[in-house]
């Protein structure tokens, strides 16, 4: 009998249909067709056991202890995540509450922007389901298909119109924003955006890691918005910005009526610990717990761990925050979680 089809734990999207065969010399293998999944699974697969002080392999132990002498004195310790499953983001707030750990998520400039002009100036926000049963135009904004890379096949993009926009500036959304108002054609670089946006009956507008240039991003996201609400007078203009942190966010909004905190655009504050895999062009931590371990330039004492919906069985909010996702072990490890690697360390 197959086994059922596995849910990914490996991004926000959390793809449903990934199927695992067991094979004699191999192991566990994964079948999906995303480059990020089959990394995902590949290291959780060989349950690495591997600690690391600087450059060189060490013991759990042997990093544990140099990790406590490096923090020493630190308390409460800041540490940083691009997002957790919900009993993870439960004990973090927890430990939080405690004293003990300042948590922070890990986001771009550009997110953090976002979201700080949609709590002031409101949007039309959208699910993947809405996306993919309504829109017939697609605007896609930043690295969106790196982030991301099965969103194009999960909400049909091969049946829509689609055009894609890098980082985007003040400047160069002014110019799309007031062609579209007064009904000219922009600069060369915003005429495919400007004549999709004007075919479009249902817009679905998709941000992606650094979608606005980070220097301008809370006047491009505010003007954004600002499109939206005129977008919507003639047409169904929505946004979507999936985030891997959606179960923090939900966890820390539910238990203290807070919003989390986040590092974006902060370069000078100082970050202890992270939690999982560094995204890239993350800055480096002293001590980094489970995940990916990505060399010394993003930390330098690394303690692995087990992985969440590989090893052990969790909860987690999807990426556009409207459904929470059981994800189911696959196989047993010899490692802790993260998070009990945490309070181990913690309480050491």
């Amino acid at each position: 009998m197959p086994r059922p089809l596995h849910i990914c734990p490996f991004c926000s999207l959390h793809c449903d249909d990934v199927r695992i065969d067991e094979v004699a010399k191999h192991g566990w293998v994964a079948n999906v067709p995303c480059d990020r999944a089959t990394a995902g699974y590949q290291h959780a697969f060989r349950d690495a056991l591997d600690a690391r002080c600087g450059d060189d392999r060490c013991t759990a132990m042997e990093a544990s202890k140099h990790a406590q002498t490096l923090l020493s004195g630190s308390i409460p310790y800041s540490l940083v995540t691009t997002g957790t499953d919900l009993d993870s983001a439960k004990q973090l707030h927890q430990l939080q509450e405690a004293g003990r750990i300042r948590v922070l998520v890990d986001e771009t400039a550009s997110a953090e922007a976002w979201r700080a002009a949609i709590s002031r100036e409101g949007t039309l926000a959208a699910t993947l389901g809405d996306i993919r049963t309504h829109a017939d135009v697609l605007w896609t904004i930043g690295e969106v298909d790196a982030e991301t890379p099965r969103l194009r096949e999960r909400i049909d993009a091969d049946q829509k119109r689609w055009v894609q926009s890098s980082s985007l500036d003040a400047e160069s959304l002014a110019e799309i924003a007031f062609a579209i108002r007064a009904e000219t054609v922009p600069e060369d670089s915003g005429t495919a955006v400007t004549e999709a946006i004007r075919a479009s009956a249902y817009l679905a507008i998709i941000l992606g890691r650094h979608a606005f240039v980070d220097s301008e991003a809370t006047a491009t996201a505010e003007m954004l918005c600002k499109l939206l609400w005129h977008l919507n007078q003639k047409r169904r203009a929505v946004v979507l910005q999936l985030d891997d942190a959606a179960t923090n966010r939900s966890v820390t909004a539910w238990q203290s009526n807070t919003v989390i905190s986040s590092i974006a655009g902060n370069e000078t504050r100082k970050i202890d610990l992270r939690l999982g895999t560094p995204p890239d062009g993350a800055r480096p931590v002293r001590l980094q717990i489970g995940g990916i371990d990505r060399g010394k330039a993003f930390a330098e004492v690394f303690l692995p761990a087990s992985t969440i919906g590989i090893h052990r069985d969790a909860v987690v909010v999807r990426g556009d925050g409207t459904v929470t996702l059981p994800l189911v072990a696959v196989t047993a490890s010899v490692q802790p979680t993260p998070i009990e690697r945490l309070h181990q360390w913690i309480t050491a």
